[in-house]
Parts: C-alpha cells; structure tokens; sequence
C-alpha cells in the first residue's frame, strides 16, 4: 500500500467527499479518485458506498479507518526521526516574551519551530518587558523578546538587537463621544481615566504623563486593550494586538490626538551574539529569523 493512497483515503472519509478531499490535500481530484481506486483494487474490498454524488464509507472502510490513521501517525513520526538524525543532538529552547505581539502571532512562531525542529524541547514564558533581561542574564532564559520605551537602558552582559518597531496607538472605545470627535485635545483626556501599562516594579510606561488625568495601571497590553474596549478610559495599545478588534468588531476607535501614534524598538536578549557559531546560537539565529520575518508580515518594519 502506499502511504499517499492511505492518506487519500482518510481525508475523503473526514470530509465525506472526494472533491472536498482534493482541496484540502491540494491534489486534483482525479488523482485522488484514482488513488482511492487503486487501494480498493489492492484491498479488494469497497471503502466507500456511493449513490449518485453521495459518498459514504462502507461497513469494511469504518473498521479500518482507525488503523489508518495510525499507520499515518507512523509514517509522521518516521519521517520526523529521521530528520534529525541522531538524537544526542536534541536540544532545549527556552523563549521569553511580552504580550506586545498577540497569542496568534506566537502560536505561528511555535508551529514553525516544530515544523523544523520536531524533537526541540521548548517552552515559552510570558513576563514583562522590564523582567526579560534578568531572566536571560540568570539563564532562565536563552532568548526573550520585548518592547521598550528606552533603546539606552542598560542590559549589563546581553547581547541586544533591534527586532523591528511595534506602533502605539492612543485608543477608546468605539462609542464613546470623543471617538467621534475631528481632534481631541489634553483637556479632553483629563476627563477620562488613562489606562496604562505597569511593569513588574510598579512603574507606569508607555503613557502619557503630562495628562493629568484619573490612572488605571494594569500588567499587561491585552489587559490594557480590554479595559479600553469596556469604555473604562483610554490608552496606548500596540497595534499587533488591536488587528483581530478592527478587523472583527469594530469594537476600538484612535483618537484623534497629535502624539495618537507612537513607536517603539522591539528588542531581543541573548547572552550570546546570535551571530556565534555555535550550535545554540544557530538556533537562537533562526528563531530570530522567523520572528523578524513575522513582524515584517504585520508592518512592524525595523
């Protein structure tokens, strides 16, 4: 049997039909078909029932289903043995990060580490972008991403580098009058509360601080997001995070302030150049590769 033929087989069981399976899998559907028929011919059993355009597995094509999805887990996990070949070369990463870039924009980072890397023994840890550095510097950390309001803040034994630039923007929530306004002055964000963001020794940052108004300190960007889409106040958020509200629900509008857009270096820490040749650092240079290409993506631009 081959093993194409097999995975043929159980995506047109999953989606129930054939020209549904070639779009999934990228395949025409001829090929499919004719895969399909071809390990029938070999089985010398009918996997489907088929009535007009309707598709459905037989009472022999249900009982092997399971064992074919195994035989695919297999195959998968084979293939991804032998790519790394010998495993006293397994290796650990541990990765630091803000909550400047969003959930989603990690997850795609981790899929494609272990796309490459399939037996990377990795964790990710989220802390704020003033406690990155230490954590890197006691080795709790090989490599960690954050934003910073000060390019020239010390980061004693690090190696640093600029990643790209993530956009803040000054925020409120799509109903309240001041969104609708043509532009909003100082005197009209001291009636509200400013939502900030406070970093792990209690300091408000990314803010601003000539506005007297009422504060609301919170410990992390998505929390600041959320309390300005509940209307309690308004607050710079990093525009990464604001692309799933603008784009779904409407639910956050900019104010119409001069300083509305600000922009920030988004670093990373290593205590290596991420140029060493050293096998750790090749893999802190690809992870940093494809974090740099990510934002990039987003118009992060450096």
């Amino acid at each position: 049997m081959r093993i194409e033929h097999i995975e043929y087989f159980v995506e047109t069981a999953r989606l129930g039909s054939i020209v549904k399976a070639a779009a999934s899998l990228g395949r025409q559907r001829s090929t499919v078909s004719m895969a399909i028929a071809a390990l029938e011919d070999e089985l010398g059993v009918a996997l489907f029932d088929r009535t007009g355009n309707s598709l459905e597995l037989s009472a022999l094509g249900e009982s092997i289903l399971e064992d074919c999805h195994r035989l695919l887990s297999l195959h998968l996990g084979i293939k991804q043995r032998c790519l790394i070949g010998d495993h006293s070369q397994r290796q650990e990463l541990r990765i630091g990060r803000d909550d400047a870039l969003s959930e989603t924009f990690w997850r795609q980072i981790i899929l494609q580490l272990r796309q490459r890397y399939p037996h990377l023994s990795l964790s990710m840890r989220f802390a704020s972008s003033d406690e990155l550095p230490d954590l890197v510097r006691q080795q709790q950390l090989d490599i960690a991403y954050g934003l910073t309001e000060n390019l020239y803040d010390p980061a004693e034994g690090l190696y640093r580098r600029i990643v790209g630039r993530i956009t803040m923007r000054m925020m409120i929530a799509h109903n309240h009058p001041l969104s609708l306004l043509q532009h909003v002055t100082d005197r009209d964000l001291r009636s509200l509360a400013q939502i900030t963001y406070m970093d792990s020794s209690n300091q408000e940052r990314f803010h601003m601080e000539h506005v007297g108004s009422e504060r609301i300190a919170l410990s992390s960007f998505e929390l600041v997001r959320d309390a300005i889409r509940d209307g309690l106040g308004w607050g710079y958020v990093p525009e990464p995070l604001l692309q799933l509200e603008q784009r779904d629900a409407q639910e956050l509008t900019p104010l119409r302030h001069g300083l509305m857009v600000t922009g920030y270096p988004y670093l990373v820490y290593s205590r290596e150049t991420l140029l060493s040749p050293a096998r750790q650092s090749h893999l802190l240079s690809e992870v940093n590769d494809l974090v740099a290409q990510a934002m990039q993506q987003l118009g992060a631009q450096a």
